[in-house]
């Protein structure tokens, strides 16, 4: 799953995404990613330099939306997902450890197993 998910924020416009948990940061812009299996959510944190809040914004809103927005895609087990959208993103949050400015937007992840080849 987190290998069709890199891949798909790869082919935007920023190239730099990690996975959550990695121990350093590309240089920005870049994305981190994180699944939360408790909740099936997808969440996607955008970290750019001060000054690019236009930017950032836009990606959140628009990109994000195109990228991820009911992109389906088959897991390591043979199930296909399909990112839905959960919210259309955070305020600015402006104190990270990096010095970036990041926003965050969720996306749900149901699990559906055996999925009919039309989607939904």
């Amino acid at each position: 799953m987190f290998g069709a998910i890199k891949a798909r924020i790869e082919t935007g416009r920023i190239k730099n995404v990690v996975a959550y948990g990695g121990k350093e940061h590309p240089a920005p812009p870049y994305v981190v990613f994180r699944y939360e299996d408790e909740t099936n959510t997808l969440r996607v944190f955008v970290h750019m330099l001060p000054g690019q809040q236009a930017f950032l914004r836009e990606y959140v809103k628009s990109d994000l939306s195109d990228l991820l927005d009911r992109y389906m895609f088959t897991d390591r087990h043979g199930n296909r997902n399909k990112i839905l959208p959960l919210e259309d993103g955070s305020g600015i949050l402006l104190s990270n450890d990096d010095g970036t400015i990041s926003m965050e937007r969720r996306f749900r992840i149901p699990s559906w197993f055996s999925m009919p080849t039309g989607g939904l």
